[in-house]
């Protein structure tokens, strides 16, 4: 048996736990832990305060399904990781390049009119990015009931995207 000695200045004093109780056995060291991530809270735009990044971070299973699609179809897939714009993917291919926000949906979004009014805050956002024409601005949205739909994102609307509704990339 180890018996080791502490200082008042090397711990911290419990505070309240989520039970409510106010005792707490666990030490709370002063300093940082390797590895413990620190939430540090921020002033917001309005003032208010928050808490996480100040840049996009988005990472999820539609978004990695949809880098599978892409490399299925010879594109060079690029996550999006940490961004200011709520860009997802970015693909390559010597021909063409892709700009890709995906969105999943729990309701069924089975065409253009339903993506429009569903993901209206998205295709905005998309409409207004001044990009090159050469570059393909998409939108491609995933539910459990209509699978993948990817739409082209033009300044008037949106438009099925016929040359990638050929499977899934399966």
């Amino acid at each position: 048996m180890q018996y080791s000695e502490t200082n008042e200045q090397d711990v911290i004093t419990p505070g309240a736990m989520a039970s409510g109780a106010s005792y707490s056995n666990r030490i709370n060291p002063c300093g940082k832990i390797a590895g413990e991530t620190r939430v540090t809270c921020r002033a917001g735009t309005g003032g208010e305060l928050t808490a996480g990044p100040e840049n996009y971070i988005r990472c999820n299973a539609i978004i990695i399904d949809a880098m599978r699609i892409l490399d299925c179809r010879g594109y060079l897939p690029v996550l999006v990781r940490k961004s200011k714009i709520p860009i997802d993917i970015f693909a390559i291919r010597p021909e063409a390049t892709l700009i890709i926000e995906v969105v999943r949906s729990r309701k069924a979004l089975p065409d253009a009119p339903t993506v429009v009014r569903e993901c209206k805050k998205e295709i905005d956002y998309l409409r207004e990015m001044q990009s090159s024409s050469q570059i393909r601005k998409m939108l491609w949205v995933y539910s459990p009931q209509c699978r993948w739909r990817f739409y082209d994102v033009f300044p008037g609307g949106i438009w099925l995207a016929k040359d990638m509704m050929e499977g899934d990339g399966k």
